[in-house]
């Protein structure tokens, strides 16, 4: 490989950290699977077995992470590795609305969330740090603001609403035995 500059190298880095730290992530968790699953099996055959899934997993989620990264930081028009980086990212305000969902809760409330969900159009600007090449990457993105959840609640249900029922009953009818006397 020819000799990188700081900036590439620095670039570098950052993908093979990012590399690692998934390459571990994924391993960890297929190597705790396969201890779970070779449960009925003899002490040795499955940690072995844990820790060759787990290291096979590791090293191949590395290689197609970094690799990924390196393609994706290789200029188009230079040919340089690790030189293409994000120098800039706008972003404008497409539409501001306001939304709301419900749902019933087993009590028979209702539950309302509302919030405000904006669109943006965003242009990520890349520049490559050999040939000051550049390109961009459009796309929409859209974001919520201001979530809040209030609940509504249905009133009385169930025995304290029938009691309240006959209580408002018995208090017309005793009105209503008043008038008449």
């Amino acid at each position: 490989m020819t000799q990188l500059s700081d900036e590439q190298e620095s670039l570098r880095a950052s993908i093979k950290k990012g590399a690692v730290i998934w390459g571990v992530v994924l391993g960890v968790i297929v190597a705790a699977l396969a201890y779970w699953l070779l449960g009925s099996q003899g002490s040795m055959i499955r940690q072995g077995g844990a820790a060759l899934a787990g290291l096979l997993v590791a090293g191949g989620m590395y290689r197609k992470s970094m690799s990924s990264g390196a393609a994706g930081a290789k200029c188009a028009k230079c040919n340089a590795a690790f030189s293409v980086s994000r120098t800039d990212q706008a972003e404008v305000l497409v539409k501001s609305e306001a939304r709301e969902s419900r749902k019933e809760l087993e009590n028979g409330d209702t539950e309302i969330t509302t919030w405000v969900e904006e669109i943006f159009d965003c242009d990520d600007t890349y520049t490559c740090s050999k040939c000051t090449d550049v390109s961009h990457k459009t796309y929409q993105s859209s974001r919520k603001r201001d979530e809040k959840v209030a609940i509504k609640t249905a009133g009385k249900k169930g025995a304290d609403a029938g009691k309240a029922n006959n209580r408002d009953k018995a208090k017309q009818s005793k009105g209503n035995s008043q008038r008449k006397g």
